[in-house]
């Protein structure tokens, strides 16, 4: 089976726009059109955790993040961004 056929329905992959190019994708609960909420904390990649920008569908060079797939597979929600001025404690 395949990567891309291991992410759990509901949910989609995407690489942070970043440059260089992240090597670990990230899953989101959502459709490619409403990507929704990252399902880890480092799926917000913009504003310092405020915000994201993808490519959705694609796979890093070393997959996906294993907190997002655990997470999906159990069927859990999003993690909301982090409200300005938070800690990452």
């Amino acid at each position: 089976m395949g990567i891309i056929a291991a992410i759990p329905e509901g949910y989609i992959s995407g690489l942070g726009r970043d440059y260089p190019h992240p090597k670990l994708a990230h899953l989101y609960k959502g459709t490619f059109g409403d990507p929704g909420l990252p399902m880890c904390r480092r799926g917000w990649n913009r504003d310092d955790g405020e915000s994201y920008s993808i490519w959705r569908g694609n796979i890093g060079t070393n997959g996906i993040c294993k907190v997002c797939m655990r997470r999906a597979r159990a069927g859990l929600d999003g993690v909301k961004a982090k409200e300005s001025g938070q800690s990452e404690s």
